[in-house]
């Protein structure tokens, strides 16, 4: 640390004579510093222990300056910075002298007389005291640095060489491997069929939408103790089958457009069969006297699966009975849950079962009881696979006695929803649509039997649910006793199938189609294309569409397989019959890829030279 000035400059301090305050190494010694003043008393001589007690005016080694006054050079700056911390400047001194020792260096001081020691004055004889007690010191060599060790010289050649000779070489040219492709046609596929409903004649109906021909396995409760069954493409190949689930399973030949259904014709009944699900939601299912619901739970593999399932009202989360947590369901077996006996309750419920082990086909069968007469129809309720913030719900019967929208928000937040109608010609807020505000992790419910009634909505085809957040939704429609369930479809880009039953018996069958949801979608055509059981193709239609823009087709009754195949545009459709009694069938895409991740090595390879 540097100062303003010397810690021995007394030159700003007050004086009471020309010397005072210069230092006594300052003085010469054989001088007289009062010559040419008035004669005064010299001061009485100062002993050397005296000397030795003013220690601000006599250096000692605790003095760094000392040494610069002395004579000597100050410490070297560079020795603290050599690249090592080597701590603070310590010199080496000799012990300090004691007062016999500074008598004893000075024989000839100490015969001086009282009046040569007062001729010097106070000052002089201080000046002489200090020569003579300065301490015998040792000269401090200054550092000129350390020397470079040799491993460190040869390191820094070692260095040096490494660059000089990738400046030589020519650098590599790096490219990214190309990953592995990203999709491919599955190799095997697997879909499960519900069982039927309580009343009658039914059939597993199974075909390949693509170009594949081949050979299925049928297995489960309903197969009994197996079957084959040969599919061609275009071909509705049907087998009966009992009560019970069936497992129907394709090879490679047969995998890619693997479509399947069950169906009874009186009552009309009809669903597709679905591939196992991760995670499927059921708004609106009962489990009262007069609505009730069935839950199936199929493991189409010889290993175990689990299925946690939770529930939701109006309030909240439902507390689950013990026979529905954490379900464990034996290989290639069928598990089924009446709500009437494991939960009975008054008012509708949603459902979510989650597979947490394995792989489980989930369909829940939906039951309209009528109190005078108990009896009661079934209809197959298709899960939707993910919440959605804009749900589209494709396709109800015309006629029906009362409609219940169910809206569920899975999320920790409250959500409320907007309600439209889909037409041929535009989607349309209709007057008086209900403000529609779902609790969180809770559900709520709208009655829209006057709403689409054919007064204020004889045109309109589907509903429209925009949220705020992700929301399942499904509305059940009753008419006479005879239930039908619409669900929230999915986007179809792809072309794609589905089977109906057909004959006589199978009245009206209409095809409905919603375009794009967002007004930036684009516009295309989409082809609608009917076939008989036997590979026969009828009348195909094909229709424009786009944002806000529908259609709808209708098709011969003895239609069994019906395709879709859109053309540049994104849309959601479903297929609506009537016979003895309503049933509506979506359409799904078809799987006929598998999506595989890509691999690539961390580092990319060089290039061959």
């Amino acid at each position: 640390m540097s100062h303003s000035r010397e810690p021995y400059d007394r030159s700003h301090e007050p004086q009471d004579d020309d010397v005072y305050g210069q230092e006594p190494w300052m003085l010469d010694p054989f001088s007289d510093p009062y010559a040419g003043q008035t004669a005064q008393t010299p001061p009485e001589g100062y002993t050397p222990e005296q000397l030795y007690a003013q220690q601000p005016y006599v250096p000692g080694p605790e003095t760094g300056q000392m040494l610069a006054q002395t004579g000597y050079p100050p410490p070297y700056e560079g020795d603290y910075q050599t690249g090592e911390f080597q701590g603070g400047y310590e010199p080496e001194f000799e012990a300090w002298p004691t007062a016999d020792e500074m008598r004893a260096e000075e024989p000839e001081a100490q015969q001086e007389s009282q009046q040569e020691r007062a001729k010097g004055g106070r000052m002089a004889a201080a000046a002489a005291a200090a020569a003579a007690a300065r301490p015998r010191l040792r000269r401090v060599r200054r550092q000129r640095g350390r020397r470079l060790d040799n491993t460190v010289l040869v390191a820094l050649g070692l260095v040096g060489a490494m660059a000089v000779a990738l400046l030589l070489n020519r650098p590599h040219q790096w490219e990214q491997p190309k990953l592995a492709s990203d999709s491919s046609a599955p190799t095997a596929a697997t879909v499960v069929c519900p069982g039927k409903p309580k009343s009658g004649a039914d059939q597993v109906a199974v075909t390949n939408a693509a170009d594949g021909s081949g050979e299925v396995s049928l297995s489960g409760p309903g197969a009994g103790d197996g079957a084959k069954a040969t599919v061609a493409s275009g071909k509705v190949t049907g087998a009966s089958v009992k009560p019970g689930s069936v497992v129907v399973k394709a090879g490679k030949e047969v995998a890619p457009g693997l479509v399947a259904g069950r169906s009874t014709i009186k009552p009309l009944a009809a669903t597709g069969c679905l591939p196992p699900q991760a995670e499927a939601w059921f708004p609106g299912v009962g489990a009262g006297a007069t609505h009730n619901s069935i839950l199936e739970l199929t493991n189409p593999n010889s290993g175990a699966a689990t299925v946690d399932i939770s529930l939701y009202d109006e309030k909240g989360v439902v507390a689950v009975p013990e026979d529905l947590r954490g379900v464990a369901i034996p290989g290639n077996t069928t598990r089924t849950f009446d709500l009437l006996h494991v939960i009975p309750r008054k008012g509708e419920l949603s459902l979510k079962t989650t597979v947490v082990r394995g792989q489980a086909g989930v369909m829940v069968r939906d039951r309209a009881i009528a109190l005078e007469t108990e009896k009661g129809t079934e209809d197959y309720f298709s899960g939707q696979s993910t919440p959605a913030e804009t749900n589209l719900l494709v396709g109800y019967p015309n006629k029906s006695a009362s409609r219940t929208l169910t809206v569920t928000n899975p999320g920790d937040a409250q959500v409320s929803a907007e309600l439209r109608l889909l037409t041929p010609k535009n989607v349309l807020t209709p007057e008086g649509a209900p403000e529609i505000s779902v609790p969180p992790n809770g559900q709520a419910q709208v009655d829209l039997t006057k709403l689409l009634g054919k007064d204020s909505a004889g045109d309109a085809y589907g509903v429209e649910i925009v949220a705020s957040g992700p929301v399942a939704t499904a509305m059940r429609s009753v008419d006479r006793g005879d239930v039908a369930i619409t669900t929230a479809t999915e986007t179809i880009s792809e072309p794609t199938a589905v089977v109906v039953p057909a004959g006589a018996s199978v009245g009206k069958k209409r095809v409905l189609i919603a375009g794009p949801v967002a007004k930036t979608g684009a516009s295309g055509t989409v082809k609608v294309v009917p076939m008989t059981a036997k590979g026969k193709a009828l009348k195909a239609k094909s229709v424009e569409i786009g944002p806000g823009l529908g259609a709808e087709v209708e098709v011969p009754a003895e239609a069994a397989l019906i395709q879709l195949v859109p053309e540049g545009v994104e849309v959601n459709a479903a297929v609506v019959m009537s016979g003895d009694g309503d049933a509506v069938v979506p359409f799904r895409p078809l799987r006929s890829e598998v999506r595989t991740a890509g691999v690539a090595p961390g580092l990319p390879l060089p290039l061959e030279p």
